[in-house]
């Protein structure tokens, strides 16, 4: 009979052992996402957060993992006095990263879920952490309703959560001329754009396929998207989280060797004016960031939108995802609304009293993150 052996891994030489085996387990589990890839994980830890602690915990079956929880731990203080040590979910910071899960075997999903929360709870692992803030869940999904599943049945945790929604578009039933499935004003405008585009003179809508121009196409990301929000008297997510420029940096070389880069331009007369960046993964588009010029045509970001879209069709993909945050824009691109959930875990010890009795969220302003070396 096999034995499930448990493994906690601190140090980034341990974790990188599980490199062979983690996207396949990953690829046959039922949360399989670009988010939870080895490549994303890799580039995560390489650019943002090189020096954070890690808190892996792994289960092996014939001394091949069978189920991986990566976390890092965040410490946050309550009040400015008492400190708190938090695990949150790898990649769930500064990136983009969003449907937060366990890999796990398929057939045996919420058993080894659980198993995982059993292992956290130990006592050679339950003295690294005290909370757990685990966001972005699709509890819409297999996937998410097996983690939450097994957070259930595991009584010894304790339980809040707070919804969040998410856009997609369905693509299945959309036909590749598109135009006529969208409202009247959203026609009418891609139109005139393109009529607009078309009387200045050539343009286009290219995708980077070139490793040697990748860099190139990058900067002109950065630079169209911090742009248009400092016409807004903002700072771009760029500007903002300098850690999520090398991220991109980093990631997209892996992902156009991969064939999961979307790198989209918009070019008139030479000159780029909107760039759109995704990625396609299992059937799916994940659209990332965008930027557009707002000095030049306005309209312009919605004609490569619907390009991408068109391209999205042709290529028989089955979703358009737009990620957290369900809006009117997204509304106009046939997105529905979905319900995930962010969930604050913690176990029965006089230190979590407080948290029996209150609701405190990490994104409050009684519990704040003490800011990591970076």
């Amino acid at each position: 009979m096999s034995v499930i052996t448990s493994h906690v891994m601190t140090s980034w030489s341990e974790i990188k052992t599980l490199q062979t085996d983690w996207n396949p387990l990953l690829e046959q589990s039922d949360a399989d996402n670009i988010f939870l890839t080895w490549e994303w994980m890799e580039s995560w830890k390489d650019t943002c957060f090189a020096d954070t602690k890690l808190l892996f915990i792994v289960l092996k079956e014939n001394n091949k993992p069978i189920a991986i929880a990566p976390f890092y731990i965040q410490p946050y203080q309550l009040l400015k006095t008492l400190t708190y040590q938090v695990l949150r979910f790898a990649g769930d910071q500064g990136i983009g990263s969003e449907y937060s899960n366990f890999i796990v075997r398929k057939q045996d999903s919420v058993n080894l879920k659980q198993q995982l929360w059993q292992t956290l709870l130990a006592k050679q692992t339950s003295s690294h952490w005290d909370l757990i803030w685990y966001t972005n869940v699709s509890s819409w999904t297999t996937g998410g309703q097996s983690l939450i599943t097994s957070l259930q049945q595991t009584p010894e945790l304790r339980l809040a959560s707070r919804e969040v929604d998410f856009a997609n578009t369905s693509l299945k039933s959309l036909s590749l001329s598109l135009l006529p499935e969208l409202s009247k004003s959203l026609r009418t405008n891609i139109k005139q754009t393109q009529g607009y585009l078309s009387k200045l003179g050539e343009w286009q809508v290219s995708y980077c396929e070139d490793p040697v121009l990748l860099n190139k196409s990058l900067q002109q990301l950065f630079e169209l998207h911090n742009l248009r929000w400092q016409r807004t008297g903002l700072k771009g997510s760029f500007q903002r989280r300098p850690e999520m420029a090398t991220f991109y940096q980093d990631f997209t070389r892996k992902a156009l060797h991969k064939g999961w880069l979307r790198l989209a331009e918009l070019t008139c007369d030479d000159k780029t004016q909107a760039v759109q960046i995704g990625y396609v993964y299992r059937g799916q588009f994940f659209a990332l960031q965008e930027g557009f010029n707002p000095d030049f045509q306005k309209g312009t970001g919605q004609v490569l939108r619907y390009h991408v879209m068109q391209r999205c069709i042709q290529e028989g993909l089955t979703d358009y995802d737009f990620l957290g945050q369900y809006t009117n824009h997204k509304r106009r691109w046939l997105a529905k609304q979905r319900n995930g959930q962010h969930l604050l875990i913690w176990p029965n010890k006089l230190k979590n009293t407080l948290f029996n009795f209150f609701t405190i969220w990490p994104t409050g302003k009684y519990l704040k993150p003490v800011r990591l070396n970076k």
